[in-house]
């Protein structure tokens, strides 16, 4: 018996991988997280105790803290940043720690209410990276 394979050259992209921490019992986390999970992410869950010394571990400001810390590739992810952002830091891979959308904005991924102004995405280090 002869098998025979066709290899289409198309390949297959494995989910990204992230680990999402959070203080226990948080939901919005949990939705961001399915948020991602439906964007095609691979979304690790981690409780923590000290989001304060996670977030210093990982060069993040009380600033630009919010309810949850992701990391994603060689990124930190800091709060309910809208994956079209995630992917572009992804994509274009600037030379940078991560990025963070500050606090709970209402409309975000995760958070409920409406979108009442462009979210501003900041760099770790406090400069605006991108709005959306």
């Amino acid at each position: 018996m002869l098998v025979l394979f066709i290899s289409t050259g198309a390949a297959i992209a494995a989910p990204v991988q992230a680990r999402l921490y959070h203080n226990p019992g948080c939901m919005c986390c949990e939705q961001y997280a399915d948020y991602l999970n439906a964007k095609g992410y691979e979304v690790d869950v981690l409780d923590t105790d000290d989001m304060a010394a996670l977030n210093e571990k990982h060069g993040v400001e009380p600033a630009l803290s919010s309810c949850h810390t992701t990391l994603i590739g060689d990124y930190v992810v800091v709060g309910h940043v809208p994956e079209p952002v995630v992917a572009k830091l992804l994509r274009e891979e600037p030379d940078i720690r991560g990025i963070a959308l500050p606090g709970m904005p209402s409309g975000s991924p995760g958070m409920p209410g409406k979108k009442s102004e462009p979210f501003v995405i900041k760099t770790l280090n406090g400069d605006v990276y991108t709005t959306y």
